[in-house]
């Protein structure tokens, strides 16, 4: 469960780190299923929607919810206690569905992505007075990393979610992504601990060829009764299948049935 300290810092520093947003038991089953995906995407034998760096190579595995995984564990993590612990003093009870993808390292090459803000449609390269009252929206999506093998590849800049990017910082963010952004902190973690951290913060990941990656990358999404539908993301489309809603368990069918109505295809 969430406390006033912990929400302090996610409101001033983007982020905070706990080692309680995952049972123990879940915890060994989440770490064999991720092995298995990897498994069944390396080899070509289940491809949902993945993210290559090249052929055979994935960096990020999406689609954990499809039957073609076999891998209930994902969705039940989702649902679960401590995660909903986490998730409900942020943004309320009344959910949309969330997701749950897996980063994880390429075998043949570093890679990584560089700088940014998980701005999706919104504009990234607006006026301090328009970038100023996105940052200020109220919260509506709660995003977290947990590390089924220690991590260090997640690199933020504190407190940058919540202020316009200086001179410096936006140079980088136009310019060559993967430059060193003054005041970014490497995030440690280790296996079974979370770190909830906010979107609009300043972020990028690294991925090394001989270290080991399994992250579980989740968010949970705020129900708005009046949102406007729209096209369909294409990383998402996946979830339109027919049988992807009768794999979920029945707890996370009226959370899918909010998406699935916002959804233009």
């Amino acid at each position: 469960m969430s406390t006033n300290e912990q929400q302090e810092l996610y409101k001033t520093q983007g982020y905070f780190i706990v080692d309680d947003a995952v049972e123990p038991e879940m915890f060994d089953s989440l770490l064999a299923a991720a092995r298995r995906v990897k498994q069944k995407v390396r080899s070509g034998e289940v491809d949902v929607y993945t993210h290559w760096t090249d052929p055979g190579e994935p960096w990020a595995i999406r689609g954990l919810f499809a039957p073609e995984f076999e891998e209930p564990v994902f969705a039940e993590y989702l649902m679960s206690d401590p995660v909903m612990g986490y998730v409900e003093p942020f943004i309320g009870s009344e959910l949309q569905l969330g997701s749950v993808m897996i980063f994880t390292n390429p075998y043949h090459k570093d890679s990584g992505i560089g700088w940014h803000r998980d701005f999706g449609k919104l504009p990234r390269d607006a006026s301090p007075e328009v970038e100023l009252e996105i940052l200020n929206r109220p919260m509506t999506r709660l995003k977290w990393h947990l590390p089924l093998v220690d991590d260090s590849c997640l690199l933020l800049v504190p407190g940058s979610h919540c202020r316009y990017r200086t001179d410096e910082e936006q140079a980088i963010l136009r310019g060559d992504r993967e430059s060193e952004m003054p005041g970014q902190k490497v995030i440690e973690l280790k296996a079974g601990q979370t770190c909830f951290w906010h979107g609009y913060t300043m972020h990028r990941g690294i991925y090394k060829k001989d270290v080991e990656r399994l992250t579980l990358a989740g968010n949970w999404s705020k129900y708005q009764p009046d949102a406007e539908p729209e096209e369909v993301d294409p990383r998402h489309r996946w979830q339109l299948a027919g049988d992807v809603r009768d794999a979920l368990p029945e707890d996370l069918h009226v959370a899918y049935d909010r998406w699935r109505a916002l959804q233009v295809d």
